[in-house]
């Protein structure tokens, strides 16, 4: 019988490799030589050789006894002593049987391969599927008082449901509706991530809801009654006499609507819009008018 290569040459590393260097080297040729990866002939007999170099160099004491006696060191003789616990895989390769490899040091060797997936698959039990990702922009509306928006068409769609308050960019997760398990896995998730559209009327600030309300010099001077849409119903608000441009009215829990917890308010906010064509009747009653408010001041 040949005699067995030397161990340092199988592994392709210096005599003085550290453990990581040994490390490395055979988890490069298990990867390459490994009989489930690799079908050539000689693939079994390479990937047990590289073993049987790793386990010699990796065990310090036997590896002392190499680095001085050489193979001999390992089978008795030259003064080493070795008891039969120490005798290497037997000289040869005929004999080797790869599913006899433990199934965690493989993994460790091809975690995340494809080439691996069969012996991996031996140990694995059921698996989650991935999740899968979608956008979706829903109204104004629907943000502020909650609702529910479609994702998808056909057989695909899915019908979602929007908290109430959702902010512009949040994400949202809809179990099982993601990639199928694998090994009787239960489903993915699908992550829905949730764009907020623009209202032509309204804008949000924190939990409350703000509207510019437009009002005339007259009514802002005498005060008035008016009404003023919602994004629900509307809502009749007084406003008082002289108030001026950017004053906020408030109206309770008409703004986000929790579903625990105090709701956010509406907040008209007043716009003084002057006029922009006066006949010379209205242009002489705010000289006068202005006239007399300057006296008074």
């Amino acid at each position: 019988m040949p005699m067995p290569r030397d161990y340092y040459e199988v592994l392709g590393v210096k005599r003085d490799a550290s453990a990581d260097d040994l490390r490395r080297a055979h988890r490069k040729l298990a990867r390459q030589w490994h009989p489930d990866v690799n079908k050539t002939p000689e693939a079994a007999a390479k990937f047990a050789e590289a073993q049987e170099a790793y386990d010699i160099l990796s065990d310090a004491d036997k590896r002392a006894r190499y680095d001085r006696f050489g193979h001999a060191g390992l089978q008795g003789g030259a003064g080493a002593g070795p008891d039969a616990g120490d005798q290497p895989f037997g000289g040869g390769f005929s004999g080797f049987d790869p599913s006899q490899i433990d199934p965690e040091m493989f993994e460790q060797i091809f975690g995340g391969m494809g080439g691996g997936a069969r012996a991996r698959g031996r140990s694995r039990g059921p698996s989650k599927g991935q999740d899968r990702h979608a956008e979706i922009t829903v109204p104004f509306q629907v943000s502020i008082l909650g609702g529910r928006h479609g994702i998808g068409g056909g057989d695909q769609a899915i019908d979602v449901q929007i908290p109430a308050g959702i902010e512009d960019g949040a994400q949202l997760r809809v179990r099982g509706q993601g990639e199928p398990g694998s090994n009787g896995g239960p489903a993915g998730d699908l992550i829905v991530t949730v764009q907020v559209a623009a209202h032509p009327d309204f804008r949000r600030d924190g939990d409350d809801v703000l509207r510019d309300v437009h009002i005339s010099i007259a009514d802002a001077a005498l005060g008035a009654k008016i009404d003023v849409p919602l994004l629900k119903g509307t809502v009749t608000l007084t406003i008082p006499p002289g108030t001026g441009s950017g004053k906020r009215l408030r109206v309770r829990g008409q703004g986000v609507r929790r579903a625990s917890g105090p709701s956010g308010d509406f907040l008209a906010v007043i716009q003084i819009d002057a006029p922009q064509h006066l006949d010379e009747q209205d242009r002489a009653a705010l000289e006068a008018m202005r006239g007399r408010l300057g006296q008074r001041e």
